[in-house]
């Protein structure tokens, strides 16, 4: 039964959902604007902090694989005009917030791991948010969600891109014709109109993305549930919380 669980979080997944909306409504119940303007400030704030950390832990990811990087794109308005200064592998200009676009691994194990390595601080996202609700600090919980959910994001992203690694070999044994690393990509609405360019989008190419997507999204669910597990260990429930809530919007009604 653990083991299901485990393969099939959906009660972490409710949890972390729930802590997250609940945390929200009671700040913004008890804080009211004051609170939401310290969340969409917080957001802003974070978010420009947070791309240019989640573009360097997949630089650390590769070097800790045996990788090299040749070169990183990253926005100006997320520091790329400045970083580029100290670390020359930065270009100050991408079509995408920032994109780790020239690097080389060892193996198909060392790219995974820079695919994955930027969600390991996503696991402190939930406890984040289960420390601002016992604290009620609207500014902070900003950075908690974003943490938590920026999987979410990356779904058709650097999570689909990992998956990708696995059915680009299924695609190629398949299709010996096929070129090397055919599906991986780290945007897989830019791979499939390319597939599509090349004319190698067939029914057995279209099965193989979107079973990669789903598989991404059972990721990014787990990754939420890894999260809720590890606040559990330091913080307990709050089986209240339901029941205040409630009471706040009588209150207010």
């Amino acid at each position: 039964m653990k083991l299901i669980r485990i393969i099939f979080p959906i009660g972490a997944v409710k949890q972390g959902l729930s802590l997250s909306f609940l945390t929200f409504e009671q700040i913004i119940t008890e804080a009211g604007y004051k609170g939401l303007f310290k969340i969409l400030v917080g957001l802003i704030l974070f978010w420009h902090l947070y791309v240019p950390v989640h573009e360097f832990l997949h630089v650390a990811g590769c070097l800790l694989g045996g990788g090299e990087v040749e070169s990183l794109t990253l926005k100006p308005q997320y520091g790329g005009s400045i970083l580029q200064n100290l670390f020359p592998f930065v270009i100050p200009e991408s079509e995408y917030a920032g994109r780790l676009t020239g690097f080389k691994t060892p193996n198909s194990w060392a790219y995974a791991m820079v695919d994955f390595f930027p969600y390991s601080i996503s696991l402190f996202g939930i406890p984040l948010i289960a420390f601002c609700q016992r604290k009620r600090a609207a500014f902070l919980l900003s950075l908690g969600i974003i943490l938590a959910f920026v999987p979410f994001i990356s779904i058709p992203g650097d999570y689909y891109e990992a998956v990708s690694l696995a059915t680009t070999q299924v695609a190629k044994a398949i299709d010996p014709g096929l070129q090397e690393g055919v599906l991986v990509s780290d945007d897989v609405f830019r791979s499939i109109k390319q597939l599509r360019e090349a004319g190698n989008l067939d029914w057995t190419v279209g099965m193989l993305i979107f079973f990669g997507v789903v598989l991404a999204a059972y990721l990014a669910f787990l990754t939420l549930a890894l999260q809720v597990w590890i606040s559990n260990l330091f913080f307990r429930p709050h089986h209240g919380t339901n029941a205040r809530a409630r009471q706040a919007h009588t209150k207010l009604d």
